[in-house]
């Protein structure tokens, strides 16, 4: 599947996936003219990716415009010559991740919580979650952690 016809998310996820080979690949003393400082926050870019991925939400990746999706897609199939057999082993064609079913009940959130083996991705989309539901709770007006002022 060429990089113009994956989704631009899918498109993303591999220019990190490629990017984090390149990095691997070579090292900061071969890439002559890169600051150290630009160096470091794209090795912490490449780092948290997984963590900012979960934040950015569908609807805002939407609105990025055609000259950046064909931009992405360019640099995805310009990383992928570059590396040439070095990506052998990614997956290019489908993502890592498995989408986990977020029930709308919170008992049933924290059921799914106390099972062992949870990635932490998937920790953190059921609490967020679980966060999202009791925002929409009623308070009890006899709560102090609802009402802070009961405590004075």
């Amino acid at each position: 599947m060429g990089s113009e016809d994956r989704s631009f998310n899918d498109n993303l996820d591999l220019l990190i996936k490629l990017f984090k080979r390149l990095k691997d690949k070579a090292s900061f003393d071969d890439m002559p003219g890169i600051d150290k400082t630009f160096y470091q926050n794209f090795e912490y870019l490449l780092g948290n990716y997984e963590n900012m991925r979960e934040q950015l939400s569908e609807e805002l990746l939407s609105k990025f415009g055609e000259p950046v999706k064909g931009m992405i897609a360019s640099l995805v199939e310009q990383l992928k010559t570059e590396l040439g057999d070095d990506i052998g082993d990614l997956d290019l064609d489908e993502t890592e991740e498995k989408e986990i079913q977020v029930p709308d009940d919170i008992a049933k959130i924290d059921e799914m919580l106390k099972a062992p083996g949870l990635a932490t991705e998937e920790i953190n989309k059921l609490l967020d979650e679980r966060s999202k539901l009791a925002r929409n709770l009623p308070i009890d007006p006899d709560d102090i952690l609802s009402n802070p002022d009961l405590g004075e």
